[in-house]
């Protein structure tokens, strides 16, 4: 079996193109559940994954891109999601066979992440738990998490692969016109952030044509300290006649290739609207490229943001403040349960332009799980980085599995034994020790 990692450290490796539009061609109709067909037509399913083979693609995606338990729920197909997502990856290995290699296609829930929506951590991450274990046994050789909007919806994604398989993953995300996801994250941060919790390949797909995709990949490239995955559609479509209409033509998309390399691309391939015959230009232009060198992982995003910080005092002057040591009303709420207080003060500090917020609530803690709601329920509201503070390891991996960006860690007055394992979990969700309270100081 190749190495699909050990291959991109050498070059670069051509992604197949859309799955989707293809269907369509075949006969999709609007409405229907394509990743069905992996069961009901699997010839033709297989007939997609040939051509793009013989276009020339080193990696072929599996027909299982909506095929989470909770996107199946909305065609009463939940309880095929195991067969579903097996026989996709199972189809295309057998296709692949032992030359070429096949990466899981897999989307998002389609439902708003906590606070936003009704979608919970964990009903987000046990559904892709359940479509990685699928997919692996359908024999796949990496992961591809793709078009995702929400950087806390990846990270469910991210840590449910890492705790189900021992593939690689890509993360991939989809990026408005305006340079950040739908929930506002930017490019950096999001490399940074996907990079720091152990992602192989990060990304961008989908969104619009590969001219538009340059800004977002240069961005990702600053991150440092990883080879990209970027996968643009044919443009923007134009409805005609009913139907949607791609207007970028092979020889333009694959030209941009050139491009995406400098910045660290070692996957490039199609997103909608792309069929095999772009793949077969975009591998021809692959083949006259030299792979970039990429810098070193950017680390210190934290205390490099937030330019008070000292290891031995906090200055207030740049820090918000939601602390229940310090605030008695704050204490009150959370005594009583009203978190709605954490919402109003959460709409205070992102008026106020600090650098960063500072959250403890051990003074509070009842449960282990009261930090990350009050870190759930701030990050709906402020953009800036958050700093926690916490003497429990249990409580800070719960808030770090919810949180979207790179939290700052003051470790929190405690033995040395609950520290060493304060240090553990910071390492575990890549964030950034910034300060340590020693016992009896």
């Amino acid at each position: 079996m190749r190495d699909f990692l050990k291959e991109i450290r050498t070059r670069i490796l051509v992604h197949d193109g859309s799955k989707g539009y293809m269907l369509q061609k075949l006969g999709l109709k609007g409405g229907e559940c394509g990743e069905l067909w992996n069961i009901t037509k699997p010839e033709l399913v297989a007939e997609i994954y040939r051509s793009y083979l013989d276009a020339g693609a080193d990696v072929i995606q599996t027909n299982t891109f909506t095929a989470n338990r909770i996107q199946l729920r909305k065609f009463s197909l939940e309880e095929k999601t195991y067969e579903i997502n097996y026989m996709g990856a199972k189809l295309a290995r057998e296709a692949a066979g032992e030359r070429n290699y096949v990466s899981a296609s897999i989307g998002p829930a389609g439902l708003l992440m906590e606070p936003s929506g009704k979608l919970g951590f964990e009903e987000a991450y046990e559904a892709y738990c359940e479509q990685v274990k699928a997919v692996a046994d359908g024999g796949v050789d990496v992961i591809n998490f793709e078009t995702f909007t929400d950087l806390a919806e990846m990270r469910a994604a991210l840590l449910a692969a890492k705790d189900s398989c021992n593939l690689p993953v890509i993360c991939s995300l989809a990026f408005e016109n305006n340079g950040k996801t739908l929930m506002g994250t930017e490019p950096f941060v999001a490399a940074v952030v996907l990079r720091a919790l152990g992602a192989d390949l990060v990304g961008t797909n989908c969104s619009f044509g590969p001219e538009n995709m340059v800004g977002i990949a240069e961005e990702m490239k600053k991150a440092g300290g990883g080879y990209l995955s970027i996968k643009p559609n044919a443009g923007l479509p134009k409805l005609i006649d009913g139907g949607a209409i791609y207007e970028e033509t092979p020889e333009h998309f694959a030209q941009m290739a050139r491009k995406f390399a400098e910045c660290g691309a070692r996957l490039i391939g199609g997103c909608c609207g792309t069929t095999p015959e772009f793949i077969k230009v975009l591998r021809k232009e692959v083949d006259k490229l030299e792979p970039a060198e990429v810098g070193e992982r950017v680390t210190g995003i934290i205390t490099s943001n937030v330019r008070h910080i000292a290891v031995s005092d906090l200055d207030w002057d740049s820090i918000g403040r939601a602390d229940s040591s310090k605030d008695g009303e704050l204490l009150a709420a959370l005594g009583s349960n009203d978190l709605s207080y954490v919402e109003d003060m959460a709409l205070d500090l992102a008026s106020e332009g600090y650098d960063a917020v500072y959250v403890n609530v051990d003074e509070a803690r009842g449960s282990d799980s009261l930090l990350a709601e009050v870190v759930n329920r701030l990050q709906g509201y402020v953009k800036d980085p958050l700093i926690m503070e916490t003497s429990s390891p249990a409580a800070l991996d719960k808030a770090l599995r919810l949180y979207r960006g790179i939290a700052g860690v003051v470790i929190g007055e405690s033995s040395s034994g609950s520290r060493d394992d304060l240090k553990k979990v910071v390492e575990k969700y890549g964030g950034e020790i910034i300060a340590e309270v020693v016992k009896g100081s």
